[in-house]
């Protein structure tokens, strides 16, 4: 006798499932070769093509990324910045759970499309931060707001270390999202906003993820940096709006 499959399992059409996986792959690579923009490719999209798949599969998969790179490039953690940007988080993530607990669903798409543009702005922005004790916390304090309710964390403390080496960068940016995802996946669970459905859907994607991720190892050191960061963010400010669009035509339905 098989095991029985989740019922789940039968919540996706395969085109929608074979498109979610082609943007996680794709996800994957750039996560693996820049150390952030996993949530800033996948999220809109995947909120679009279906909002179970967002925060908690998403999340899963995020915390999945963070623990290979943190795994590969461990050796360059900023261990006092990652404390103090952590102890930002921890509240972040508890007024984001709060937040997405008081909001009506119907409102939710906006909200979201709304701070994901928000971190598209921010990620142009040419401001230049310290990595400060100050700066650190309240970056981690808006990283775990933002990625609690998008999975997409990354530019309030991508600002910080902009200035820092590309492997300072990803080694403690990896560490602080494995950290702070497994944070934002306790309080979605204990507010009854995770469950194990989300943990079945996100072992869907896993396969082009960590292929995504071997792929990353091969052209970390060819990839175009600034087209790279061109690209996510035109991507992520495109799906935004048109999420944005989607929810304020369905609210006056």
């Amino acid at each position: 006798m098989g095991f029985p499959l989740p019922d789940i399992f039968n919540h996706f059409q395969l085109e929608t499932l074979l498109l979610g996986m082609l943007i996680i792959f794709i996800a994957a690579v750039i996560k693996g070769s820049t150390g952030f923009g996993f949530g800033m490719v996948a999220a809109p999209a995947m909120m679009i093509i279906d909002p179970i798949l967002v925060p908690g599969p998403l999340l899963v998969l995020a915390m999945l990324t963070s623990f290979l790179i943190a795994l590969r490039e461990w050796r360059n953690v900023d261990v006092k910045g990652l404390f103090v940007a952590f102890s930002g988080r921890v509240p972040g993530t508890v007024l984001a759970v709060l937040t997405v607990s008081a909001i009506p669903l119907t409102l939710y798409g906006i909200i979201f499309g709304v701070l994901i543009f928000t971190s598209v702005l921010l990620s142009m922005t040419r401001w230049r931060f310290t990595s400060s004790n100050r700066n650190l916390f309240i970056a981690g304090l808006s990283s775990g707001f933002m990625g609690t309710i998008t999975s997409i964390g990354a530019p309030p403390i991508a600002l910080v270390y902009q200035h820092k080496t590309a492997s300072v960068i990803r080694s403690t940016l990896a560490v602080f999202f494995l950290l702070g995802t497994i944070f934002s996946i306790i309080m979605l669970f204990i507010f009854d906003r995770f469950s194990m459905d989300h943990i079945y859907i996100s072992t869907l994607f896993i396969p082009p993820l960590l292929l995504g991720f071997k792929l990353s190892n091969v052209i970390i050191s060819r990839l175009n940096a600034k087209i790279v960061r061109f690209t996510i963010l035109a991507m992520c400010g495109l799906s935004s709006l048109a999420l944005i669009f989607r929810s304020i035509m369905e609210l006056q339905l």
